[in-house]
């Protein structure tokens, strides 16, 4: 009897010590991406001197791991015509974009800046600002 309690309990610890291994083939399990937090670096109103205005897109959460694709809108307040655009991809955590083409006097245009994941689309930051070439 005390064999057969010996055999059973043998059973089960080794059942028990084969089920708690390290898990079987699943594969590595990637970190959660940060939601992107992003500033962008300029006056708002920027009044600018010419008929372009530089200004940087800094990153301030981590960066994900294939970058980030920066699209930058720039339309006349007035009428929404377009004046400017440009889109990168970057893994650089500051990078600087001048825009060109603002028209001169009085008029302001919107700046529109929308920093989005490479790796997930749906992790997406959009800031905007005022500037005028005066």
């Amino acid at each position: 009897m005390k064999r057969s309690i010996a055999i059973v309990l043998f059973c089960c610890l080794a059942v028990v010590f084969t089920g708690c291994g390290k898990g079987g083939g699943g594969g590595t399990s990637t970190p959660e991406e940060e939601n992107l937090s992003v500033k962008l670096n300029t006056d708002n109103p920027a009044k600018s001197i010419s008929s372009s205005h530089t200004f940087t897109v800094e990153v301030l959460s981590k960066m994900p791991s294939s970058g980030v694709k920066v699209n930058v809108n720039v339309k006349r307040e007035d009428n929404s015509v377009g004046v400017y655009s440009t889109e990168y991809t970057t893994t650089a955590a500051v990078s600087t974009v001048t825009i060109s083409g603002l028209p001169m006097g009085q008029v302001y245009c919107v700046a529109t800046v929308t920093v989005t994941s490479v790796t997930k689309p749906a992790n997406t930051w959009t800031g905007s600002f005022r500037v005028l070439w005066k």
